[in-house]
């Protein structure tokens, strides 16, 4: 077994890390947003902080990867590499400045005790700036892989991340429908 061997391995479970990682967000927003009791939302918060720690390992060691194996092809002068960086740049803002505190304030906002959901708690698992967040960060990452795949150059590149951004925003049209209905 050779080093690029297994780097490019570890690469590739490093993806299925921040996959893994992403559909137990978008999985857990999903489900707890129907959630009658504040217990039913913890069992499903429980399940949401596996994703920060599993996506977050993910990421560093697609980074780490990534890097070496981009180090060794000659990959960091191909326009492709710089657009990734900026789509996991977005990706990263979206989930710090938007996903980690909206949850935050949903796990402040649960009483001590099990309780009927509140309309207030319900506005928050129904926020559809997080809902969003979310959608968009798995389609960008969706378009990170295409873009390993494809190797475009840079503009090209940033076209289908932008291409990626619009099936994550078409994603979230129900949720905000939703939204601006009620």
């Amino acid at each position: 077994m050779t080093v690029y061997a297994v780097v490019l391995y570890s690469h590739l479970l490093g993806a299925v890390a921040l996959f893994v990682g992403y559909g137990i967000e978008w999985t857990a927003s999903s489900l707890f947003r129907n959630a009658s009791s504040t217990e039913q939302v913890r069992a499903w918060l429980r399940v949401f902080k596996v994703s920060p720690p599993l996506s977050g390992v993910g990421l560093g060691v697609l980074l780490i990867s990534g890097g070496y194996l981009a180090s060794l092809s000659g990959a960091m002068k191909q326009g492709w590499i710089p657009a990734t960086l900026l789509a996991i740049g977005v990706a990263l803002i979206l989930g710090f400045a938007f996903i980690l505190p909206r949850m935050g304030r949903i796990r402040k906002a649960l009483p001590s005790l099990n309780e009927p959901v509140t309309a207030e708690l319900r506005a928050r698992l129904s926020d559809p700036i997080l809902l969003s967040a979310i959608r968009i960060r798995v389609l960008l990452a969706a378009g990170i892989v295409y873009l390993m795949a494809a190797k475009m150059p840079f503009t090209p590149s940033l076209i289908a991340l932008a291409i990626a951004l619009v099936a994550g925003l078409l994603l979230s049209l129900p949720i905000l429908r939703r939204a601006s209905s009620t």
